[in-house]
């Protein structure tokens, strides 16, 4: 089984853990950590402009995705992060 990365945005912490856990919790501070997709490549904590850049795209790709499959009125996103534009057939 593969390992993903999870990392802990108030320690500023990686971890590699089992992609098969649902979540995982900081073993330093206690807080669930965010689980990183495959495909990303996730800077260093110690770059800290580029760690916080990072971090603040991702989430906001993260709550696009969220906001695109609670409202069925958005019709397409495009996540550049990620290098998708997810798409909603119309139905």
């Amino acid at each position: 089984m593969s390992n993903r990365t999870f990392a802990c945005l108030q320690c500023r912490k990686l971890q590699r853990r089992s992609q098969s856990i649902a979540a995982f919790f900081c073993p330093i501070c206690g807080v669930e950590s965010v689980r990183v997709n495959w495909k990303l490549h996730v800077p260093a904590p110690k770059k800290r402009k580029k760690w916080d850049s990072f971090w603040s795209r991702y989430l906001l790709e993260l709550r696009q995705i969220e906001e695109f499959m609670r409202d069925p009125s958005i019709t397409e996103v495009r996540l550049p992060l990620l290098n998708q534009t997810l798409y909603r057939r119309p139905s």
